[in-house]
C-alpha cells in the first residue's frame, strides 16, 4: 500500500503531527470497535445465560401425566416471564402438548406453530433459533432445546426482545463514542506539545546558526539534545576552518591593497603628455588598475559572502576615532557632538568600518573650522552616517572628481587623496555607499551608508 505523500515543503512539525493525527484515529476507531463488541457479547452471554436456566429449569420439572398430558412441577412465570407482550417468553410444544408463559396470553411464539425438525436432538444443550420470530412488530431472539420426556420428543423455547441485546450495546456506544472522541483530540493535543517541545533543541540550533551568519555569534553553543551535538560540532568545525580562510583572504588583500594599489596610482599620476606622449602608457597603467580592482573586489566579497557576515557596534568605533582624532588635531580645537544610539551596528567587520570612518571624520578634522557633527540614524535596513563639518566646502562642479584616486582638492592640506577612494571602495562592497553634498550654510555633508546588523556583538577596542 502506497502511504499518501506530504507536499515537498512541508515541516517536520506537521508531519509527525498528519501522522500521529491519522494512526491515532485510526486506533481509537479499531480500540471502540473493540469494545463495542466486547460490550455486546457480554451483554449476549447475559441474555443467553437468563434464557438457558428458564429452559433448564422448564425441562427439570416437566413430567407426563398418566393421562398422557404434560405437566410443570412449580410455577415458572416470574418476572419478567409475567408481562404480558414483554417479549420475555416461554414455551413446550410438539405432539400437541401446548404449554405456555403466563406472558403470552395463551398465544405461542410460532403462530402458527413451527414444525418439529425432521432429525431429533434430545438432552442438548438449548442453541439459539437459526430463524427469527416476531411477536408484533417486535423482533425475538429465540434459545431452544429437544427434549425427550417418556415417549415424546418436545421443544423447549424461551424468548427475549433482541432490543435487550442492542440496546446496552447502543446506549455503551452513546458514551463510548464521545469518550473516544475526547481521548483522541487529548491524544492529538498531546502530540502536538510533545512535537513543539520536542523540536526546540533544533529550533535553538537553527537560530544559533543564524546568529553565527550574521556575525552576532562566533561559534554555536552546546545543544540540549545528545542527538544534535556532533551536528554542531561538525558545523563548528566549518566554522573555524571559514575563520581561518577568511584570515588568510583578509592577509593576501591587505597585501595586495599596500602593494599594488598604491604605487599603481603613483604611476598613473607621473605620467602625462610629456613622458608618454601617446597615451600608450597611460591606457596600460589603466588595464593593470583595472583588473587589480577587479581581483581586489572578488577578494572581498569571498569575504563578505562567506557565510560569515560580521556586526559592528558604530558608537564605540565612533567614539575611540574621535578620541584619537581630537588628540591628533588637538591645536585646531574642534567642538564635536555626535547622536549615535548605543545600540545601532553596521553589517561590516570592524576594521574596515574603522578604515572607512576614519578617512571620513581625518577629512572633516582637517577641514572644519571649530566644529564637526557625526550623527547616524536607521532607515530600513540601512544605517545613515552623516559626517559634517563647518569648512569651506567643495566647489560644485569638483564634488565629482572628488572620489578619483590621487586627487587632492587642497595641495596645502596633508594627504595622498586615496582615502576618500579607498572609502567608498570598501563601503560599496558591504552594499552601501558614500555621498557628498556641501551644506547650505556652509561646510561639507559626507553621508555614509551600510547595511545595517541585528544582531551586534562585535566592538572596536
Amino acid at each position: 500500500m502506497k502511504l499518501p505523500s506530504f507536499p515537498s515543503r512541508s515541516t517536520i512539525s506537521a508531519r509527525l503531527l498528519a501522522f500521529s493525527t491519522l494512526f491515532v484515529t485510526a486506533t481509537l476507531i479499531v480500540a471502540a470497535v473493540i469494545l463495542w463488541l466486547i460490550v455486546a457479547g457480554v451483554v449476549r452471554e447475559q441474555i443467553d445465560q437468563r434464557l438457558d436456566t428458564q429452559i433448564e429449569a422448564l425441562r427439570g420439572t416437566l413430567t407426563m401425566n398418566p393421562d398422557g398430558s404434560m405437566s410443570l412441577g412449580a410455577a415458572f412465570d416470574g418476572p419478567p416471564f409475567d408481562r404480558v407482550g414483554a417479549g420475555w417468553y416461554w414455551q413446550v410444544s410438539g405432539n400437541g402438548v401446548p404449554l405456555t408463559s403466563l406472558s403470552l396470553a395463551g398465544r405461542t411464539i410460532d403462530s402458527p406453530p413451527r414444525p418439529l425438525p425432521g432429525r431429533h436432538r434430545p438432552d442438548k444443550e438449548p442453541a439459539p433459533r437459526p430463524e427469527a420470530a416476531r411477536d408484533g412488530g417486535m423482533d425475538l431472539y429465540v434459545r431452544s432445546i429437544e427434549a425427550r420426556i417418556g415417549d415424546r420428543t418436545l421443544e423447549i423455547a424461551a424468548t427475549a426482545p433482541r432490543s435487550a441485546l442492542n440496546d446496552p450495546a447502543r446506549r455503551a456506544l452513546f458514551w463510548l463514542v464521545p469518550a473516544m472522541v475526547v481521548l483522541g483530540i487529548s491524544l492529538v493535543l498531546g502530540t502536538l506539545l510533545q512535537v513543539r517541545f520536542g523540536l526546540r533543541p533544533l529550533k535553538r540550533l537553527t537560530r544559533a546558526i543564524a546568529e553565527v551568519a550574521e556575525g552576532s555569534r562566533e561559534r554555536l553553543p552546546d545543544v540540549e539534545a545528545e542527538e544534535l551535538q556532533p551536528a554542531a560540532n561538525e558545523i563548528n568545525r566549518l566554522i573555524a576552518a571559514n575563520v581561518q580562510r577568511l584570515s588568510d583572504t583578509r592577509l593576501h588583500f591587505a597585501n595586495l591593497a599596500h602593494g599594488l594599489k598604491t604605487p599603481v596610482a603613483s604611476l598613473s599620476l607621473a605620467l602625462d603628455d610629456g613622458n608618454d606622449p601617446d597615451g600608450a602608457m597611460r591606457q596600460l597603467v589603466e588595464r593593470i588598475d583595472a583588473r587589480i580592482r577587479h581581483h581586489l573586489a572578488r577578494a572581498r566579497q569571498t569575504m563578505s559572502g562567506a557565510g560569515m557576515a560580521a556586526a559592528t557596534l558604530l558608537q564605540p568605533c565612533v567614539a575611540d576615532l574621535v578620541q584619537v582624532l581630537s588628540r591628533i588635531h588637538a591645536e585646531r580645537r574642534h567642538h564635536v557632538t555626535g547622536d549615535i544610539r548605543g545600540d545601532i551596528a553596521v553589517a561590516c567587520a570592524a576594521d574596515d568600518l574603522e578604515e572607512v570612518l576614519g578617512n571620513l571624520i581625518d577629512n572633516a578634522f582637517k577641514w572644519a573650522r571649530s566644529a564637526v557633527r557625526i550623527s547616524a540614524s536607521i532607515e530600513g535596513r540601512m544605517v545613515v552616517v552623516c559626517i559634517e563639518d563647518d569648512g569651506p566646502g567643495i566647489a560644485q562642479d569638483a564634488l565629482a572628481s572628488a572620489f578619483m584616486p590621487g586627487v587632492r582638492m587642497d595641495e596645502t592640506v596633508q594627504g595622498d587623496g586615496f582615502g576618500l577612494t579607498i572609502a567608498r571602495e570598501i563601503a560599496e562592497l558591504y552594499g552601501g555607499g558614500i555621498t557628498l553634498a556641501n551644506r547650505p550654510e556652509n561646510g561639507l555633508s559626507v553621508t555614509l551608508r551600510l547595511p545595517r546588523a541585528t544582531h551586534p556583538v562585535a566592538q572596536v577596542r
